[in-house]
């Protein structure tokens, strides 16, 4: 078997990466090289002295016991340097080799790595490291002496992987909210070119995410307990998105930031325009990509606008085809996880989700989707009623559909040079589309001549 695509990774302390190490791949495994070491961190810095070192010095700088654990391919067997680890995996615990308050401040991203494997293999983590996780030296630690790219990438780990909840939950439960979803390098040019009114509303909701992240721990599993049991279109719709990792993360990142809705910020001193407050987080504050920020942006600032539109239609089970076809075209190819994000919301508005829970990788809450069925499955019916609606309208793919009319076209049959009424004459065709779907390109144009 030959190792494919080898490469060294160079070192980077900007980007907190302070060794050069090699990788490859060997039988579909990630295999990295590097010498055993030893670590020493200086209080003013970020970065440490790097000395070769023993295998029990390479160990106890490790971030958990049973990543300590050394395999000798001489003698064939796992050699345990810290004494814990064996029985740690056994157990499921994670807990640092060494103090675990030095060795968070020394590199405090190994706080959302052992979260991380938490989420990940469902583990629990020992009640001593995380005491240290909730000082605030490691909050500000975590904030000034790591990359936004890097803490991104934890996050980004955490949210696709097993129990996102979970690293949701113990993020919220150690304090850690604020010191990842933020602005990033930003905060200091946001607070000094908007309006302390703008800045205290902004703070306001940012206080908001650690109740929605606990009522998500609560209710999530009633969610989807009740969604299994009763609504195939929702059903159809979960599915698809856990299904998926990235659209898994989408549908975590829109729930937790909904507290943002309307919520906008100036960023940047030569231009009056706003952007919306979660785009500055997932852009600014994790270094997240265009294909996060944009879809996760787009369903928290539309929030409030579709829930009133599709109020109308719960109400009165009818709404016009164009209106709720120009709405979930604002989500592009995202929705159906729209919908499913509010449908979710709402039932997260329940007092009853809003009670601490424990830190657990599961905890008991299923004897609550009893208690609340009745209220639940109101909420979720009309959820249920929408998308059968959306389904049998065939609009999900509606940010699909062009226009009938091309411009060319418009231009030769209103006998009017192109210009900027192109766009607006363009959105009314649109709109008639939708309205008509069986409609043809000659009653269009005849549509667009009655009202120009």
């Amino acid at each position: 078997m030959k190792a494919q695509s080898v490469h060294t990774i160079k070192k980077n302390p900007d980007k907190s990466k302070h060794l050069e190490t090699c990788t490859t791949k060997l039988f579909g495994l990630d295999i990295d090289f590097v010498n055993l070491r030893s670590e020493k961190y200086t209080a003013d810095s970020r970065v440490p002295v790097i000395e070769c070192g023993t295998a029990e010095e390479d160990a106890l700088r490790r971030d958990a016991t049973l990543n300590a654990l050394f395999y000798n391919l001489n003698q064939d067997k796992i050699e345990d340097f810290t004494g814990k680890g064996l029985d740690d995996l056994r157990n499921g615990i994670l807990r640092t080799p060494l103090a675990p308050y030095q060795t968070f401040l020394d590199d405090p991203l190994r706080v959302l790595r052992l979260i991380r494997f938490s989420s990940t293999f469902d583990f629990q983590i020992e009640s001593n490291t995380i005491e240290a996780m909730t000082t605030d030296e490691i909050k500000q630690a975590l904030i000034h002496k790591i990359s936004r790219e890097r803490v991104g990438v934890e996050l980004d780990k955490i949210l696709m992987g097993n129990n996102p909840i979970y690293g949701l939950r113990l993020i919220s439960h150690v304090g850690l909210t604020n010191s990842i979803f933020n602005v990033g390098t930003l905060e200091n040019t946001i607070n000094e070119i908007n309006q302390p009114a703008h800045l205290d509303v902004v703070k306001q909701r940012s206080a908001l995410i650690d109740g929605q992240i606990s009522a998500m721990s609560t209710s999530f599993k009633v969610f989807t307990t009740l969604i299994d049991k009763n609504y195939q279109s929702l059903q159809k719709v979960l599915t698809s998105v856990l299904s998926d990792t990235h659209l898994q993360k989408l549908f975590y990142l829109s729930t937790v930031l909904l507290p943002y809705e309307n919520a906008v910020l100036r960023a940047n001193p030569k231009r009056a325009a706003e952007s919306a407050v979660p785009e500055l987080i997932l852009k600014e504050g994790l270094r997240l990509g265009k294909h996060d920020f944009e879809p996760v942006s787009t369903i928290v600032k539309e929030h409030k606008l579709a829930i009133t539109a599709f109020q109308a239609f719960f109400d009165s089970h009818t709404i016009k085809r164009s209106e709720l076809g120009t709405i979930l075209a604002k989500y592009k190819a995202h929705s159906s996880l729209s919908v499913l994000v509010y449908a979710f919301a709402e039932l997260l508005q329940n007092p009853e989700f809003k009670a601490p829970v424990s830190i657990e990788p599961h905890p008991q809450v299923l004897n609550l989707a009893e208690q609340l069925l009745s209220q639940s499955h109101y909420s979720l019916s009309k959820y249920e009623n929408l998308m059968r609606y959306i389904e049998n309208e065939s609009l999900w793919d509606v940010h699909n559909v062009k226009p009938l009319v091309d411009g060319k076209t418009l231009s030769k049959e209103l006998n009017k040079k192109p210009g900027p009424w192109m766009g607006e004459v363009t959105n009314m065709i649109l709109v008639w589309q939708l309205d008509h779907p069986s409609g043809t390109k000659e009653e269009c144009i005849e549509f667009i001549k009655s009202q120009i």
